[in-house]
């Protein structure tokens, strides 16, 4: 099974069904970006994660034309960005250039990630990325999470694995994202083995909202770390190929009724309207 993405710019409530009918009041947007890449807001904090990704790469799309304009104006989603994260340095995730362009035309936004994205993006503006203030390499550690604060939100950093061989070495985040009063968990690419989310201390998390891989809900080891770490209530399928939505719809429809599956520049907001 292989997954897409289509262009959508619409807005989905979910009203006391899942996060209303656990008595939370929060409401907070999650807008779909390129790939895996989202903003999240709580009309306070606006928070970028793997969002800095315009151009399609390899099997997985870029942004839109208009959103592409958006990136280059700060504009759009991309507007009055307070903090940036990254949580690995493949380009489906960070592209270094378009960082670069964003993070300098930027006033404000601040930047925290792994010291290998940082490296990468050194490459394209080497005296921004190593100047300015708003720049901060973290490396968190099995057992020992990095606490990120900004402005109402709180974000928990944790090392998890990317693999094994080759990428082995590759630092990968995951980052919980507390904000409004609901925890949302974003787990980069991470690998499916559940030995690594223990390690890496996600073992004990309840959460409101998961990003989830799409791999993951296919048969196969996936599958239990999804029952074991990633039941949330609300579940949303990332890192979707290009052309297979509709098929990925249809066997989330199935085996997952409660996963939600974006459309890029699509919002989806819990609580109520």
């Amino acid at each position: 099974m292989c997954f897409a993405k289509r262009v959508a710019a619409k807005t989905l409530w979910f009203a006391g069904l899942l996060l209303g009918a656990a008595g939370l009041q929060a409401q907070v947007e999650i807008t779909q970006l390129a790939n895996s890449g989202a903003l999240i807001t709580d009309g306070e904090t606006r928070i970028l994660v793997d969002g800095l990704v315009v151009e399609p790469y390899a099997i997985y799309a870029g942004l839109p034309p208009q959103a592409a304009a958006d990136f280059a104006q700060l504009a759009g989603p991309f507007a009055d960005i307070d903090l940036v994260l990254a949580s690995h340095r493949h380009h489906d995730h960070n592209q270094p250039a378009f960082a670069c362009d964003f993070m300098q035309k930027s006033s404000v936004s601040r930047l925290v990630t792994s010291a290998e994205v940082i490296g990468l993006m050194r490459e394209k503006c080497r005296a921004f990325m190593t100047t300015s203030a708003r720049v901060q390499a973290i490396d968190p550690q099995p057992g020992k999470p990095v606490l990120i604060e900004q402005g109402s939100a709180r974000i928990t950093v944790f090392r998890l694995s990317h693999g094994k061989r080759k990428y082995a070495r590759i630092e990968n985040f995951a980052h919980l994202v507390e904000i409004g009063g609901l925890k949302l968990l974003r787990i980069g690419d991470a690998a499916m083995d559940p030995q690594a989310f223990e390690e890496a201390g996600l073992g004990s998390l309840q959460v409101d909202v998961a990003f989830i891989p799409a791999w993951f809900f296919q048969p196969g080891p996936g599958e239990a770390i999804v029952r074991e770490f990633l039941d949330a209530p609300v579940k949303i399928a990332v890192q979707v190929p290009l052309d297979e939505v509709a098929e990925a719809r249809a066997y989330l429809a199935d085996k997952y009724p409660e996963a939600r599956l974006l459309d890029t520049l699509e919002t989806f907001v819990t609580g109520t309207p």
